[in-house]
């Protein structure tokens, strides 16, 4: 896989809402983009987009606040705001249509997305939104007690100045049922995460856990009275959005095609990206 070192020295960086913002585009073809989740950044993709980019034209992004991306300590983090500059991004790259494909965080905004173009709210072209790991329904997600702990408004601050690559290993412990992370995976996504004292903001990032009950119904509706292709590609052992999501979109999305990915986990794109990429190709093909 592409280091994360190779992965900053090839992309760019452009200016969005007066914040720099990560880029990277690779490959021909119709337009695929890749939306990361919390607290990673795009360098997710890269074993899937190198397995894709001989077909599709692979985009991704830092969102701001995360990897290689400008982190302010004053923005605004919330979900809603994050999917207006992801707009916003796709726009500047020139991008008008593209299949999404959305982990963990990413989810939320591509609900969001599906959420606007049922209001005639939406410019770019959804040819299909495919989710990943991601707790599309609200009432299913199990975050774990770090990620509670972190969101909490008197709590959060001061654990997120305790965290370190060694906090970061236990976390993802769970996350891997099928394998561990390399030294040099974790060095990579810690990295990304420390960068400019990212990790310092996982607090305010966490907003997105309060936005999701409580847009929850909207969102859920949304997946149901759209007319845009649906896909799931979800490590069927995950703890925090595995199994149970997928069964209920098989169960109230009768239309979408549903993958489970047996013995995997949270970071399916990370922990086998040939799997990932096998999935993607059948949806995206």
């Amino acid at each position: 896989m592409t280091g994360l070192t190779e992965w900053w020295d090839s992309g760019s960086t452009i200016e969005v809402d007066g914040h720099a913002i990560f880029t990277r585009v690779e490959g021909s073809g119709p337009t695929v983009v890749f939306l990361h989740g919390f607290p990673t950044s795009s360098h997710d993709w890269a074993g899937v987009i190198i397995r894709l980019r001989d077909h599709y034209r692979c985009v991704t992004f830092d969102y701001l606040g995360y990897g290689a991306s400008e982190k302010p300590t004053d923005a605004n983090y919330s979900a809603l705001i994050q999917t207006d500059r992801a707009l916003a991004i796709l726009a500047a790259l020139g991008v008008t249509e593209a299949d999404v494909v959305a982990h963990d965080l990413g989810g939320i905004l591509l609900q969001d997305m599906l959420h606007r173009q049922l209001e005639d709210r939406l410019e770019l072209g959804l040819r299909q939104a495919i989710f990943m790991n991601s707790s599309v329904y609200a009432e299913l997600y199990r975050p774990t007690p770090t990620q509670l702990a972190l969101a909490d408004p008197v709590q959060g601050p001061i654990i997120a100045r305790s965290l370190s690559r060694a906090t970061l290993e236990a976390a993802m412990a769970t996350l891997f049922p099928s394998r561990r992370l390399a030294a040099s995976e974790l060095d990579d996504m810690w990295d990304a995460i420390r960068r400019a004292d990212g990790q310092l903001l996982w607090p305010r990032h966490l907003v997105y856990m309060a936005e999701r009950s409580g847009l929850s119904p909207q969102w859920e509706a949304a997946l149901s009275q759209t007319g845009v292709k649906l896909g799931f590609v979800y490590g069927a052992a995950d703890p925090i959005s595995g199994s149970a999501i997928l069964e209920r979109a098989s169960a109230k999305l009768p239309h979408a095609r549903v993958t489970a990915l047996a013995g995997l986990g949270h970071y399916p794109q990370l922990e086998r990206p040939d799997e990932v990429a096998d999935a993607l190709t059948k949806l995206l093909g």
